[in-house]
């Protein structure tokens, strides 16, 4: 009887039906978009990450979010339910300290807002590869695909589009979305593989020579010169881009290192769908964390040792700082941005390699953006579970075993997602301050996590008693290890800018006060919300 009056019903609704298999593919799929995709080599051209290595630093990022990941599968394996951390957090701590961070990630850096966001910077990867390819082949219709996939109005418009395919595709339940991400990880991941192999057969520094051959005998030379040579730069108005430090440049590239390694959490909100947790989970998380760094680390070096770190740099900073100066040097020519697949067609310059490739990393969007979308579902659902949210974000449809109204709702914010990213591109304040909020958002669950096990052994010590490692040392050094991490993570994170600030407080005093009137609406039924946060709810 106790079920039946704190938490919504009985069971979830929700079934087990993912495998370790799918673990592991969510775990390499999530992470991998825009660090496999941009950051490579777009990092290298910021004025506080030239001279830093690119290698290093994804390593880095790899071993800081290495405590995380034993975290991630601690929980997942000892307490599978819908947004494990979030249940751990609000039990072990106290209720608001589990909802706050979740609620900033669910509807922003982590879940909703961030699938529409995602959906909408997609376009570009698929755009350098069938730009380079036309202008290579003289084929005008690969370059006019290209300008199309990259003009801002009909980002947004596929953007939306593909918005609504996610919703429909959440709403078929998990047999469906389990498929769609072996089929979307599994093809790009192939790709990637082969296709940077065979970049690393074309020869230290050759693939200069092959952009040369595109764009015009001396075209490295000249974006170089721009960026480097004081005489020259000096006549386009461009300050010289000047290396820093190894150790500097190094840890300027950690925070988009850091982001690109974000994703790994993902798969702890669907531990209710997850057959033999304990095991799916050890060995899935894990092969997905290796396979991470196995494709980030190669893909840091092949780069940079083919087309030269200086030449990639010097893009990568006229494109970000002074693409008009850039396109003076390349008068009626496409320069996307800076991107692995642009460069992977730069080196091969094939129209159906073109396709294929720019498919294959517009395809790491999409299998990011699936789950994403499913966190911030199993969000809303999870906390509505608990009555912190309305009851109804908790209902599944009985025939496909998927939550309903917790999908529409993510729909809505990522579609507001996609809407917000495209102002942010025409350059609108708040649209810009949204998306720099996504980044604090997403990391804030961080410490609260940490802290939950730290004190796990000592304040909930029958919750305890559940987990899957009974060391209650190892278990709180874990904590203190994650709490650290998460603590830097959430001041590494901050922006001092005041309309990011007013984004930040906007959406934590948005959530406090549907959470405030949720508890008293409990006590006004009856219901006591200390029983719901005294037991886990059911699988």
């Amino acid at each position: 009887m106790t079920e039946e009056v704190v938490f919504v019903r009985r069971a979830s609704g929700l079934v087990r039906e993912l495998s370790w298999l799918d673990i592991a593919l969510w775990s390499i799929a999530c992470p991998a978009a825009s660090g496999m995709t941009y950051y490579a080599v777009k990092v290298l051209g910021y004025p506080d990450t030239y001279g830093g290595n690119i290698a290093l630093a994804f390593f880095l990022a790899g071993l800081i979010f290495l405590p995380l990941t034993i975290a991630f599968y601690y929980i997942a394996a000892s307490f599978p339910r819908s947004s494990s951390m979030y249940v751990v957090a609000s039990r072990t701590l106290h209720p608001i300290l589990g909802y706050i961070p979740f609620w900033y990630y669910i509807i922003g850096g982590g879940g909703a807002m961030t699938a529409g966001f995602i959906m909408y910077i997609g376009l570009k990867a698929f755009s350098g590869p069938l730009a380079v390819a036309g202008l290579a082949t003289g084929n005008q219709a690969l370059i006019n695909m290209a300008n199309a996939l990259i003009d801002p109005v009909n980002q947004l418009i596929i953007s939306i589009i593909l918005v609504v395919a996610l919703w429909l595709l959440n709403l078929g339940g998990i047999k469906v979305i389990k498929w769609t991400m072996r089929i979307a990880t599994i093809i790009p991941l192939i790709v990637t593989v082969l296709t940077l192999g065979a970049l690393a057969f074309v020869g230290q520094n050759n693939g200069i020579a092959a952009f040369d051959s595109i764009y015009g005998q001396g075209a490295s030379a000249k974006i170089m010169n721009t960026a480097f040579n004081e005489t020259v730069s000096s006549q386009y108005g461009v300050p010289v881009l000047t290396a820093n430090p190894l150790l500097i440049g190094t840890y300027g590239m950690l925070f988009w290192t850091l982001w690109a390694w974000s994703g790994l959490e993902v798969t702890t909100f669907v531990g209710s769908e997850v057959k033999d947790p304990s095991r799916s989970y050890l060995k899935g998380l894990f092969i997905g964390y290796s396979v991470v760094m196995a494709l980030y680390l190669f893909n840091a070096f092949i780069l940079p040792y083919v087309f030269n770190y200086d030449f990639l740099a010097a893009y990568a900073y006229l494109k970000a700082n002074y693409p008009d100066v850039l396109s003076k040097l390349f008068p009626g020519k496409p320069l996307p941005d800076p991107s692995v697949p642009f460069y992977i067609t730069v080196a091969f310059p094939n129209p159906v390699l073109a396709i294929i490739v720019g498919l294959a990393y517009f395809l790491w969007y999409l299998n990011t953006a699936i789950p994403v979308w499913v966190a911030a579902v199993r969000g809303f659902f999870s906390m509505s579970f608990d009555r912190a949210l309305p009851e109804k974000l908790a209902s599944v449809s009985p025939r496909f075993a998927a939550p309903t109204w917790a999908n529409h709702v993510t729909a809505i914010i990522a579609g507001l997602g996609a809407i917000i990213t495209y102002y942010e591109n025409l350059g609108a304040t708040l649209a810009t301050a949204l998306i720099s909020w996504l980044d604090f958002s997403l990391f804030i669950f961080v410490w609260p996590v940490g802290l939950s096990l730290a004190l796990l052994p000592w304040w909930r010590p029958e919750l305890f008693e559940r987990t899957v490692f009974k060391s209650k040392v190892l278990t709180s050094a874990l904590g203190i290890i994650v709490f650290a991490i998460g603590w830097w993570l959430m001041l590494y994170t901050s922006y001092p800018e005041p309309s990011v600030q007013m984004v930040n407080i906007a959406a934590g005093v948005i959530g406090l006060s549907i959470y405030v009137y949720m508890m008293a609406r409990n006590r006004a039924r009856g219901i006591d919300p200390s029983r719901i946060y005294g037991q886990i709810p059911p699988a």
